[in-house]
């Protein structure tokens, strides 16, 4: 009898652990919308529009999909290694773990005259406590101001607007 009693809490709490993963709150993984009233430094351009990042965490991998009113604007991936790789547009990159499963520091160095303005970014991205908002900080080598995104998590991805 007691026997049978331990098989059923490991049978539920296996079950628990397959419905309700413990890592999920601790993940990156998931839909995140930018909250423009919590975040600094939003160009106008991007004010009054839904944006969006679909993150995705494995292993050493990172993968930002940028979402902007609906529609897939752009996809970057890095390696969470500290290594440099070749990044979009011909700029270089490294990123990795600064706190495992909590906050990742990327470098992204881009060539001067590109279609992006160049020089060196640095990115924190953060999963604050609880795993619902993560803190999106990119600086510059100049003396520009630091912008800062917030991000809260969503329960499920956009719907495409039409």
């Amino acid at each position: 009898m007691h026997m049978l009693t331990r098989a059923r809490l490991l049978a539920a709490a296996m079950a628990v652990a397959y419905v309700c993963p413990l890592g999920a709150a601790d993940s990156f993984d998931g839909w995140w919308r930018l909250d423009e009233n919590a975040s600094t430094g939003v160009p106008p351009m991007m004010r009054g529009h839904e944006t969006v990042v679909h993150l995705t965490q494995f292993s050493n991998r990172f993968t930002i999909e940028f979402v902007f009113d609906g529609q897939s604007m752009n996809t970057s991936d890095f390696v969470l290694d500290g290594q440099t790789h070749p990044g979009q547009l011909g700029a270089t990159q490294e990123a990795r773990w600064t706190r495992q499963s909590r906050a990742i520091a990327i470098d992204i160095h881009r060539p001067a005259g590109g279609a992006m303005p160049g020089g060196t970014e640095h990115l924190i991205w953060e999963l604050e406590s609880g795993g619902q908002t993560i803190r999106r900080i990119s600086t510059r080598g100049d003396a520009s101001a630091a912008q800062v995104y917030v991000y809260r998590r969503m329960q499920s991805p956009p719907r495409p607007r039409g």
